[in-house]
Protein backbone atom coordinates (compact mmCIF):
# COMPACT_ATOMS: atom_id res chain seq x y z
CA UNK A 1 0.00 0.00 0.00
CA UNK A 2 2.96 2.45 0.80
CA UNK A 3 4.44 1.87 -2.57
CA UNK A 4 1.76 2.20 -4.15
CA UNK A 5 0.98 5.53 -3.11
CA UNK A 6 5.03 6.69 -3.33
CA UNK A 7 4.22 5.60 -7.03
CA UNK A 8 0.93 8.30 -7.13
CA UNK A 9 2.46 10.86 -5.20
CA UNK A 10 2.71 14.11 -7.77
CA UNK A 11 6.43 15.38 -8.66
CA UNK A 12 8.09 18.06 -6.89
CA UNK A 13 7.89 20.67 -9.62
CA UNK A 14 4.97 20.19 -12.69
CA UNK A 15 5.60 20.03 -15.59
CA UNK A 16 5.91 24.18 -16.34
CA UNK A 17 7.51 25.54 -13.34
CA UNK A 18 10.17 22.74 -14.64
CA UNK A 19 10.41 23.66 -18.59
CA UNK A 20 10.81 27.45 -16.87
CA UNK A 21 13.55 26.56 -14.79
CA UNK A 22 15.36 24.81 -17.13
CA UNK A 23 15.23 27.76 -19.51
CA UNK A 24 16.66 30.38 -16.44
CA UNK A 25 19.40 27.38 -16.35
CA UNK A 26 20.05 27.59 -20.08
CA UNK A 27 20.38 31.36 -19.85
CA UNK A 28 22.15 31.38 -16.93
CA UNK A 29 25.01 28.84 -18.74
CA UNK A 30 25.09 31.45 -21.75
CA UNK A 31 25.45 34.26 -20.13
CA UNK A 32 28.30 32.43 -18.52
CA UNK A 33 29.98 31.60 -21.76
CA UNK A 34 29.38 35.27 -22.80
CA UNK A 35 31.33 36.42 -19.80
CA UNK A 36 33.58 33.99 -20.45
CA UNK A 37 34.28 35.21 -24.09
CA UNK A 38 34.47 38.96 -23.02
CA UNK A 39 37.03 37.95 -20.56
CA UNK A 40 39.33 35.95 -23.56
CA UNK A 41 38.72 38.74 -25.87
CA UNK A 42 40.20 41.13 -23.58
CA UNK A 43 42.84 38.92 -22.94
CA UNK A 44 43.88 38.20 -26.65
CA UNK A 45 43.52 42.00 -27.10
CA UNK A 46 45.43 43.33 -24.53
CA UNK A 47 48.39 40.30 -25.31
CA UNK A 48 51.72 41.84 -25.03
CA UNK A 49 55.14 39.33 -25.75
CA UNK A 50 56.99 41.14 -22.89
CA UNK A 51 54.39 40.72 -20.36
CA UNK A 52 55.10 38.67 -17.85
CA UNK A 53 54.50 34.53 -18.64
CA UNK A 54 55.90 31.04 -18.29
CA UNK A 55 58.50 31.91 -21.46
CA UNK A 56 59.73 35.46 -20.47
CA UNK A 57 60.79 35.85 -16.68
CA UNK A 58 60.30 39.51 -15.84
CA UNK A 59 59.52 41.41 -12.75
CA UNK A 60 57.60 44.05 -14.45
CA UNK A 61 54.11 44.35 -14.43
CA UNK A 62 51.65 42.98 -16.21
CA UNK A 63 50.27 44.89 -18.86
CA UNK A 64 47.38 42.58 -20.00
CA UNK A 65 43.90 43.40 -19.01
CA UNK A 66 43.43 40.53 -16.78
CA UNK A 67 47.05 40.95 -15.40
CA UNK A 68 49.65 38.28 -14.94
CA UNK A 69 46.90 35.21 -14.95
CA UNK A 70 45.48 36.62 -18.42
CA UNK A 71 49.51 37.48 -19.68
CA UNK A 72 49.91 33.64 -19.26
CA UNK A 73 47.03 33.07 -21.05
CA UNK A 74 47.70 34.97 -23.80
CA UNK A 75 50.90 33.88 -24.48
CA UNK A 76 50.55 30.26 -24.27
CA UNK A 77 47.78 30.63 -26.47
CA UNK A 78 49.57 32.71 -29.07
CA UNK A 79 52.79 30.61 -29.04
CA UNK A 80 50.53 27.23 -29.61
CA UNK A 81 47.75 28.44 -32.25
CA UNK A 82 48.58 31.97 -32.62
CA UNK A 83 45.37 33.82 -33.95
CA UNK A 84 43.25 30.99 -33.93
CA UNK A 85 42.64 31.55 -30.17
CA UNK A 86 40.39 33.85 -31.62
CA UNK A 87 38.24 30.97 -33.43
CA UNK A 88 37.73 30.11 -28.95
CA UNK A 89 36.06 33.32 -27.89
CA UNK A 90 33.78 33.68 -31.18
CA UNK A 91 32.43 29.76 -30.40
CA UNK A 92 32.03 30.56 -26.56
CA UNK A 93 29.91 33.91 -27.32
CA UNK A 94 27.97 32.02 -30.24
CA UNK A 95 26.88 29.24 -28.20
CA UNK A 96 26.23 31.85 -25.49
CA UNK A 97 23.82 33.98 -27.37
CA UNK A 98 22.08 30.81 -28.89
CA UNK A 99 21.48 29.50 -25.49
CA UNK A 100 20.32 33.23 -23.82
CA UNK A 101 18.06 33.63 -26.66
CA UNK A 102 16.87 29.45 -26.99
CA UNK A 103 17.70 29.65 -30.95
CA UNK A 104 18.84 25.80 -31.70
CA UNK A 105 20.06 25.41 -28.19
CA UNK A 106 19.22 21.71 -28.37
CA UNK A 107 22.08 20.95 -31.34
CA UNK A 108 24.85 22.80 -28.79
CA UNK A 109 26.47 18.65 -27.92
CA UNK A 110 26.56 17.56 -31.33
CA UNK A 111 27.86 20.82 -33.07
CA UNK A 112 29.77 22.43 -30.31
CA UNK A 113 31.82 18.73 -30.05
CA UNK A 114 33.37 20.02 -33.30
CA UNK A 115 34.68 23.13 -31.90
CA UNK A 116 38.52 21.97 -31.45
CA UNK A 117 38.86 21.39 -35.03
CA UNK A 118 37.68 24.77 -36.19
CA UNK A 119 39.90 25.77 -33.57
CA UNK A 120 42.73 24.23 -35.10
CA UNK A 121 41.83 24.88 -38.71
CA UNK A 122 41.91 28.71 -37.79
CA UNK A 123 45.18 28.44 -36.56
CA UNK A 124 46.27 26.64 -39.91
CA UNK A 125 44.79 29.73 -42.15
CA UNK A 126 46.12 32.03 -39.95
CA UNK A 127 50.08 30.72 -40.62
CA UNK A 128 49.13 31.34 -44.26
CA UNK A 129 48.73 35.33 -43.42
CA UNK A 130 51.27 37.41 -43.65
CA UNK A 131 52.39 39.06 -40.07
CA UNK A 132 51.57 42.20 -39.24
CA UNK A 133 54.88 44.79 -37.60
CA UNK A 134 53.61 44.29 -34.52
CA UNK A 135 53.85 40.38 -34.72
CA UNK A 136 57.61 39.96 -32.82
CA UNK A 137 57.61 35.97 -33.03
CA UNK A 138 59.76 33.98 -35.08
CA UNK A 139 56.61 31.42 -36.26
CA UNK A 140 53.56 32.39 -38.12
CA UNK A 141 50.39 33.78 -37.05
CA UNK A 142 49.17 30.73 -36.62
CA UNK A 143 51.03 29.71 -33.87
CA UNK A 144 53.70 26.81 -33.43
CA UNK A 145 50.99 24.27 -34.51
CA UNK A 146 49.33 26.29 -37.34
CA UNK A 147 53.61 26.27 -39.09
CA UNK A 148 53.91 22.68 -38.49
CA UNK A 149 50.81 22.08 -39.86
CA UNK A 150 51.06 23.88 -43.04
CA UNK A 151 54.06 23.35 -43.85
CA UNK A 152 53.52 19.22 -43.33
CA UNK A 153 50.60 20.46 -46.25
CA UNK A 154 52.96 22.66 -48.52
CA UNK A 155 55.86 20.00 -48.30
CA UNK A 156 53.04 17.57 -49.43
CA UNK A 157 51.60 19.32 -51.94
CA UNK A 158 52.43 18.13 -55.71
CA UNK A 159 52.82 21.76 -57.05
CA UNK A 160 55.15 24.84 -56.08
CA UNK A 161 55.67 25.86 -53.01
CA UNK A 162 54.16 29.47 -53.73
CA UNK A 163 51.14 28.54 -55.75
CA UNK A 164 50.29 25.28 -53.23
CA UNK A 165 50.49 27.72 -50.32
CA UNK A 166 47.76 30.22 -52.45
CA UNK A 167 45.85 26.98 -53.28
CA UNK A 168 45.93 25.87 -49.63
CA UNK A 169 44.89 28.97 -48.05
CA UNK A 170 42.07 29.32 -50.05
CA UNK A 171 41.02 25.72 -49.25
CA UNK A 172 41.01 26.33 -45.43
CA UNK A 173 39.26 29.78 -45.97
CA UNK A 174 36.57 27.88 -47.36
CA UNK A 175 36.81 24.92 -45.00
CA UNK A 176 36.64 27.01 -41.98
CA UNK A 177 34.05 29.42 -43.03
CA UNK A 178 32.18 26.01 -43.66
CA UNK A 179 32.61 24.58 -40.23
CA UNK A 180 32.60 27.61 -38.08
CA UNK A 181 29.35 27.56 -39.34
CA UNK A 182 28.61 24.16 -38.56
CA UNK A 183 30.02 24.66 -34.82
CA UNK A 184 28.42 27.57 -34.33
CA UNK A 185 25.07 25.75 -34.74
CA UNK A 186 23.80 27.32 -38.50
CA UNK A 187 21.27 25.19 -39.80
CA UNK A 188 19.54 25.34 -43.37
CA UNK A 189 16.94 27.56 -42.81
CA UNK A 190 19.35 30.33 -40.85
CA UNK A 191 21.34 30.04 -43.94
CA UNK A 192 18.50 30.40 -46.05
CA UNK A 193 17.26 33.75 -44.02
CA UNK A 194 21.02 35.38 -43.73
CA UNK A 195 21.34 34.71 -47.67
CA UNK A 196 17.99 36.64 -48.16
CA UNK A 197 18.90 39.13 -45.89
CA UNK A 198 22.30 39.58 -47.72
CA UNK A 199 20.21 39.81 -51.30
CA UNK A 200 17.64 41.67 -49.79
CA UNK A 201 21.04 44.51 -48.80
CA UNK A 202 22.65 43.80 -52.06
CA UNK A 203 19.51 44.92 -53.97
CA UNK A 204 18.90 47.92 -51.30
CA UNK A 205 22.22 49.27 -52.02
CA UNK A 206 22.44 48.54 -55.66
CA UNK A 207 18.67 50.87 -55.80
CA UNK A 208 20.02 53.25 -53.56
CA UNK A 209 23.49 53.95 -55.55
CA UNK A 210 21.46 54.28 -58.94
CA UNK A 211 19.19 56.59 -57.40
CA UNK A 212 22.11 58.54 -55.97
CA UNK A 213 23.49 58.55 -59.62
CA UNK A 214 20.21 59.77 -60.80
CA UNK A 215 20.18 62.57 -58.64
CA UNK A 216 23.97 63.44 -59.35
CA UNK A 217 23.22 63.63 -63.24
CA UNK A 218 19.89 65.47 -62.95
CA UNK A 219 21.93 67.73 -60.48
CA UNK A 220 24.53 68.08 -63.28
CA UNK A 221 22.46 68.51 -65.86
CA UNK A 222 20.45 71.42 -64.31
CA UNK A 223 23.80 73.27 -63.78
CA UNK A 224 25.10 72.73 -66.81
CA UNK A 225 21.86 74.65 -68.28
CA UNK A 226 22.12 76.87 -65.87
CA UNK A 227 25.64 78.26 -66.75
CA UNK A 228 24.78 78.20 -70.46
CA UNK A 229 21.73 80.13 -70.19
CA UNK A 230 24.17 82.54 -67.84
CA UNK A 231 27.13 82.25 -70.11
CA UNK A 232 24.20 83.54 -73.10
CA UNK A 233 22.84 85.98 -70.93
CA UNK A 234 26.68 87.81 -70.73
CA UNK A 235 26.60 87.37 -74.71
CA UNK A 236 23.77 89.15 -75.08
CA UNK A 237 24.85 92.05 -72.57
CA UNK A 238 28.33 92.21 -74.76
CA UNK A 239 26.90 92.39 -77.78
CA UNK A 240 24.32 95.25 -76.73
CA UNK A 241 26.88 96.54 -75.01
CA UNK A 242 29.16 96.76 -78.34
CA UNK A 243 25.96 97.83 -80.77
CA UNK A 244 25.48 100.45 -77.88
CA UNK A 245 28.68 101.82 -78.11
CA UNK A 246 29.15 101.70 -82.11
CA UNK A 247 26.23 103.93 -82.11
Amino acid sequence: MASYNARQREPFLDGSTYAALQRRGMELIGLALIGLAGALTLTLATYVPDDPSWMAATDAPAQNALGRIGAAIAAALFIIIGHGAWAIAAVLAGWGLRLVTHQGAERALSRAIFAPLAVALASVYASTLVPHEGWVHSFGLGGLFGDTVLGALVHAAPVQATLGLKVIAALLAAALVALGLFVLGANRHELRLAGQFLLLGLLVSYAALVALGRGLLRAGLRGGVTLARGAGGVGRGARHAAESRRA
